[in-house]
């Protein structure tokens, strides 16, 4: 047991040692504490003046960097959908285009099935009328010096004609 008593006789005295040194830890922390409020009391309002001025700067920042996002999604859906309703365009005038021609075929195969000229066809024969029409004009129109010869020459080829017959 002696031994025991030997070893609990250096503890109290550290711990007797140690009391003197907490007041003074706390006394420390405590004036650390006091400064920290002074200081904070002291450099408040230029320190909130500088949270201001980072804030606004960094909110003029991140709008600025948001604007330019928009913009850019923006300018590349205009482009996106530009070119979809051009496609678009593109593929309605190629349906149309087709749909054209094969309304043109059914009419022609239709109207040549019922034996409607074609146009070609009309065409080459309103030039055979007015060839036919020509020429029918050609021969109909009197000729003043052939009439006269035939109104002589009958006269005069002929036998026993009265001689009235053959004046003018």
């Amino acid at each position: 047991m002696a031994a025991k008593r030997k070893s609990r006789k250096p503890a109290r005295a550290k711990a007797s040692a140690a009391p003197p040194r907490m007041p003074e830890a706390v006394h420390q922390i405590w004036l650390a504490g006091l400064g920290a409020v002074a200081r904070a009391q002291n450099g408040a309002p230029k320190l909130l003046d500088e949270l201001i001025n980072e804030g606004t700067q960094l909110t003029e920042k991140m709008r600025g960097t948001a604007t330019r996002a928009v913009r850019g999604v923006v300018e590349n859906l205009q482009e996106n959908v530009s070119a979809g309703v051009n496609a678009a365009r593109g593929q309605a005038s190629d349906a149309m285009d087709n749909l054209e021609k094969m309304f043109r075929t059914r009419v022609r195969r239709a109207l040549t099935q019922l034996g409607v000229p074609s146009g070609q066809e009309i065409e080459a024969l309103s030039k055979r009328v007015d060839t036919l029409n020509a020429n029918i004009g050609k021969l109909s129109q009197p000729r003043r010096t052939t009439a006269r010869r035939r109104a002589s020459t009958r006269g005069a080829g002929r036998k026993g004609a009265p001689p009235s017959m053959h004046a003018p």
